[in-house]
C-alpha cells in the first residue's frame, strides 16, 4: 500500500509583498477625500465618528486583502470583477462629477436611464481612465501569488465571504443616515453598497421625472435679468448694518441699494437639500411630491425666454471641478445653457471669479437667468479669506485652539471678506438697472455649540436654518414694491417664498404662481416658519422633519459686537458658555 505524501509548495513571499504594495497603491489611486474627511471630523471634534470612520477603513482594507489572496482562483476572480467594477465606478463618477456617488445619484441615474446616450456623451472623457483603472485593479487582485502555507490558505478560504462585510456595513450606514454617511468610504466597496441600497429603494420608491412647464410667461412683463445668488453658511445676524461698524462696513455703506428682509428661514439645514428645494421648487404644503415632480427653475427660465447660466463657485476646491453637486443630475443640466466651474483658483478668490462671470453675463443683450452658488463662509473658516484680511483675532488657526472666541473671530473674518468685501465689488461692477438679485444663504451656522455647525438630522440647532434675505435691483418701481414687501414681511420670510418671487420677475402670472407655490416676498408671509432636516425626497423618511425657527429671537454667540484686534491691547477673558 502506497503512502500518500502532501507536498506543500513554498510561498513566494517577495511576490506577496509586491502584490501587497500594489494593492495599497491601488487604494490610494482610486480613493478621494480620505484625508479631507479626517480633517473635517477632527476640526469639528466628532471623535466617535472619526474612530468609526477609521474602523470602517481598517475593516475594508482587511477584506480587500482577503479577497486578493484567496487560494481558490475562481473565488479570487469573482471578487476581482466585483471590486474592480466598484472601484472603477467610483473613480469615473468622482473624476467627472467631483463628488461621491450617492444613493440619490444612483436613483436619479436609474430614473433617467432613457438618457443613457447623453450620459455617455457627458462622461466620455472618463472612459479611458475607467478602462485603465479596471484592468489594473482586476490584474492586481486576480493574479497570483497567494499564500501556499496550508494553514494560511485554509484560513483565507474560511474567510472568503469577508468582503461582504464592508458592503453591508456601509449600506447600514446609508439606511441609518437616510441616504448619507457614505462619503469618502473605500471605493472598492462604497458603490456596491450604494447600488444595493438604491436597488432596494427603486423597487419600492422610484423618483418621478420633473414635469414640463404648463404656465405661460408674459415676456412683455418680465425683467431682463434675474439672479439667484446663494451664499454658503452665512448668518444674517453677523451682517452689521450700522455705519462705521468693523464687521461689514461696506454693506452698511450700500444699505440704500439693498432691500433687507431681515432674518429668514432656509428650506433645509444642509447645502444639498436646501439647494435642491430652491432649484426644484419644493413647497411646504407637500414637500415630497413637489420637490420630486415640479419643473426645475431652469425649465421655467427657458420657457420664459431666458438664457440660463449656472455658476458653481465651490468647484475650485475640488481636484476635479466637474461637480454635479446638491442632487443636480444630467437631465437637469440639459436646460442649462452655460455651466461655469473653476479650476486652480485660491479659495479666497472664488467668489470674486464668480462675480466676474455674473458681470459679463449681465452685460449682454440677451435676457439671462443666473443661479450662482457662492463659496461664502464654508468651514474651516480661516481658509476662506486672505491672511492679510485677518481683522478679528485670535483665530482658530493662529491659536491652534478651537473655542468660542477663536471660532467666532474666524467666522467673522470670513464673513467680512466673502460677503462684505464681495458686495463692495458687486456694487462697483454690476449694473442693476434691468436686473433683480435675490440673495440668501443655503443654510445658517451653529458657529460654536459643541456639535455640528449644520446638517444635523435630529434636533438641529435653530441657527442651522437662520439665513439672510436681501433683494437688489436698479428698477425704481420694482425696488419700491420690494421695499413695501420688506416692511410687511420683516423677519418673516423663508426660502419657500423665493420661487414664486423669481417666477413673478420672469413674467408668470402672480395668481397662478401663488396657487402652485404660495406667496412671494411681496405678499404676507405664512406664519410659523420652519426648516427641514434630513431626507425631503421621501426615500428614507416617511415623514419630513421640520424645525420651527423664531426669527424674532437673538442668536449671536457673543452678545457684544466684535472690535478689530490690536496687538497693543490685552484681551479680557470671556465666558465660553453659550
Amino acid at each position: 500500500m502506497r503512502e500518500s505524501v502532501y507536498i506543500q509548495e513554498p510561498t513566494n513571499w517577495i511576490g506577496v509583498l509586491i502584490k501587497s504594495l500594489a494593492i495599497i497603491g491601488l487604494v490610494g489611486f482610486t480613493n478621494f477625500g480620505f484625508y479631507d474627511r479626517i480633517e473635517l471630523l477632527y476640526m469639528s471634534s466628532r471623535w466617535f465618528t472619526l474612530v468609526f470612520y477609521l474602523g470602517m477603513w481598517a475593516t475594508s482594507f482587511v477584506a480587500l486583502f482577503i479577497a486578493a489572496f484567496q487560494p481558490n482562483k475562481y473565488v479570487r476572480l469573482a471578487w476581482a470583477v466585483l471590486l474592480s467594477i466598484s472601484a472603477t465606478t467610483a473613480f469615473v463618477y468622482t473624476s467627472v462629477s467631483g463628488s461621491d456617488l450617492s444613493v440619490f445619484d444612483a436613483m436619479s441615474l436609474w430614473a433617467a436611464r432613457h438618457e443613457a446616450g447623453r450620459a455617455f456623451e457627458f462622461y466620455k472623457s472618463g472612459i479611458i481612465g475607467a478602462v485603465i483603472v479596471f484592468i489594473a485593479s482586476f490584474a492586481i487582485i486576480a493574479l497570483p501569488p497567494v499564500p501556499k502555507n496550508r494553514w494560511a490558505a485554509l484560513s483565507l478560504k474560511w474567510l472568503a465571504w469577508t468582503p461582504v462585510m464592508p458592503v453591508l456595513l456601509i449600506a447600514a450606514i446609508i439606511f441609518i443616515k437616510e441616504g448619507g454617511g457614505s462619503q469618502a468610504m473605500p471605493s472598492q466597496f462604497q458603490p456596491l453598497a450604494v447600488g444595493f441600497v438604491a436597488a432596494v429603494k427603486v423597487a419600492s420608491h422610484e423618483l418621478p421625472a420633473h414635469r414640463s412647464v404648463k404656465l405661460k410667461a408674459d415676456k412683455k412683463q418680465r425683467l431682463k435679468n434675474v439672479v439667484m445668488l446663494i451664499d454658503e453658511s452665512v448668518r444674517p445676524d453677523y451682517l452689521n448694518w450700522k455705519t462705521g461698524n468693523a464687521a461689514t462696513p461696506n454693506l452698511a455703506l450700500n444699505a440704500n441699494k439693498i432691500i433687507n428682509f431681515g432674518n429668514a428661514v432656509s428650506g433645509g439645514n444642509c447645502s444639498s437639500y436646501s439647494n435642491a428645494l430652491l432649484r426644484f421648487g419644493g413647497t411646504q404644503q407637500n414637500i415630497v411630491k413637489s420637490i420630486t415632480s415640479n419643473p426645475t427653475i431652469w425649465q421655467y427660465a427657458k420657457a420664459a425666454g431666458y438664457r440660463t447660466v449656472y455658476i458653481d463657485g465651490q468647484s475650485g476646491l475640488n481636484k476635479n471641478p466637474g461637480m454635479l453637486q446638491n442632487f443636480m443630475t444630467i437631465p437637469e443640466t440639459e436646460s442649462i445653457d452655460r455651466f461655469v466651474r473653476f479650476k486652480d483658483i485660491p479659495n479666497p478668490q472664488l467668489d470674486f471669479k464668480l462675480l466676474e462671470v455674473i458681470q459679463k453675463e449681465l452685460s449682454g443683450d440677451v435676457p439671462v437667468f443666473i443661479y450662482a452658488n457662492k463659496n461664502g463662509a464654508h468651514f474651516p473658516y480661516d481658509e476662506g479669506y486672505p491672511k492679510s484680511e485677518t481683522v478679528f483675532e485670535p483665530t482658530v488657526t493662529q491659536m491652534g485652539e478651537d473655542n468660542l472666541q477663536t471660532r467666532v473671530n474666524s467666522y467673522s473674518n470670513v464673513i467680512r471678506w466673502s460677503v462684505d468685501r464681495f458686495f463692495k465689488d458687486f456694487f462697483q461692477k454690476i449694473d442693476l438697472s434691468k436686473t433683480a438679485v435675490i440673495y440668501t444663504s443655503d443654510h445658517g451656522q451653529a458657529v460654536f455649540n459643541g456639535k455640528l455647525t449644520h446638517c444635523s438630522v435630529n434636533d438641529p440647532d435653530p441657527r442651522e436654518g437662520l439665513v439672510p434675505m436681501l433683494v437688489m435691483t436698479g428698477d425704481s418701481e420694482l425696488k419700491n414694491k420690494f421695499a413695501v414687501g420688506a416692511k410687511l414681511n420683516q423677519a418673516k420670510t423663508s426660502h419657500f417664498m423665493i420661487r414664486p418671487t423669481i417666477l413673478m420677475l420672469m413674467g408668470y402670472n402672480r395668481q397662478e404662481i401663488a396657487r402652485m407655490y404660495g406667496p412671494s416676498l411681496l405678499e404676507p408671509a405664512p406664519e410659523n416658519p420652519q426648516f427641514t432636516s434630513g431626507d425631503v425626497f421621501g426615500v428614507f423618511a416617511k415623514k419630513v422633519r421640520w424645525t420651527p425657527l423664531d426669527l424674532s429671537k437673538k442668536y449671536l454667540e457673543l452678545a457684544k459686537p466684535l472690535l478689530p484686534s490690536s496687538r497693543k491691547l490685552v484681551r479680557a477673558p470671556y465666558n465660553s458658555r453659550l
